[in-house]
């Protein structure tokens, strides 16, 4: 799924044309044993049916607020793509007011204050509920998305005028993956199957090269940060994954 420069697509397009990939789209690796593979189209649907979830049970709109969890995790990365493919406006600060706020902690929900929707995240692998108790008002996001339609069921997308996050619009980001994605497919070696996003929190900047790699038609390879990565174990994920560090932005002459 590799896109032009000259040609960039919508993100409702994106979305798409990852539902056709049946190769990896997304590896994430936690604890020893713990790896989780989704392929595009089974990334596509998890994030369809976060997005109805979102909508349905949190009334998420086109450009409502969405505060996206910090926590580096694959889980995270779904949640943000499915505000984006209902439209909404995502941002990242504690302080700032929200629609809808997501987080894997659920005090860091009873500290903020003006949403109207708190939404609590699991971090166990393919966890069917959040494991712990939960506030009153306090949505427990694994156990109600399974239950929504597979297939993303918003009348609209998102206006490609609206702002996405920060000061990036929908239409210019997809004009700056596209152009990312192309560089990245030339900058890596041949065999490349995966990227490593290195980070230690949920970004902007982490979720934009996500989004890259994925429209270059590689997987996106999440190591969690909050266990310890030994050289040696790093490595072999890596050789086995047949993945990359996403490379350094250039710098520019001084």
């Amino acid at each position: 799924m590799a896109f032009s420069p000259h040609r960039p697509v919508s993100f409702s397009r994106f979305m798409q044309l990852l539902a056709t990939r049946h190769s990896p789209a997304l590896l994430w690796y936690s604890a020893p044993g713990e790896r989780i593979e989704l392929s595009g189209r089974v990334l596509e649907n998890w994030v369809a049916k976060s997005a109805n979830f979102l909508m349905d049970e949190c009334e998420l709109d086109v450009a409502a607020r969405l505060a996206v969890p910090l926590r580096l995790h694959w889980r995270s990365l779904v949640l943000a793509l499915a505000g984006l493919q209902v439209g909404a406006h995502l941002t990242w600060e504690q302080a700032e007011s929200a629609d809808v706020r997501a987080s894997f902690d659920p005090r860091e929900l009873l500290e903020s204050a003006g949403e109207n929707y708190r939404v609590a995240v699991a971090s166990e692998p393919l966890a069917p509920r959040f494991m712990g108790q939960l506030p009153e008002g306090v949505l427990d996001f694994a156990a109600e998305v399974r239950s929504h339609p597979d297939a993303f069921m918003g009348l609209t997308g998102p206006d490609s005028g609206a702002t996405a996050w920060g000061g990036t619009g929908y239409e210019q980001l997809m004009i700056e993956v596209a152009q990312q994605a192309e560089k990245l497919v030339t900058a890596l070696p041949d065999d490349t199957a995966a990227v490593h996003c290195a980070g230690e929190v949920f970004s902007a900047q982490w979720l934009q090269q996500a989004l890259t790699a994925l429209a270059a038609g590689l997987a996106v390879l999440v190591l969690d940060p909050e266990v310890s990565w030994e050289t040696g174990r790093y490595a072999r994920v890596m050789a086995d994954e047949r993945a990359q560090p996403y490379p350094a932005p250039e710098r520019r002459p001084q």
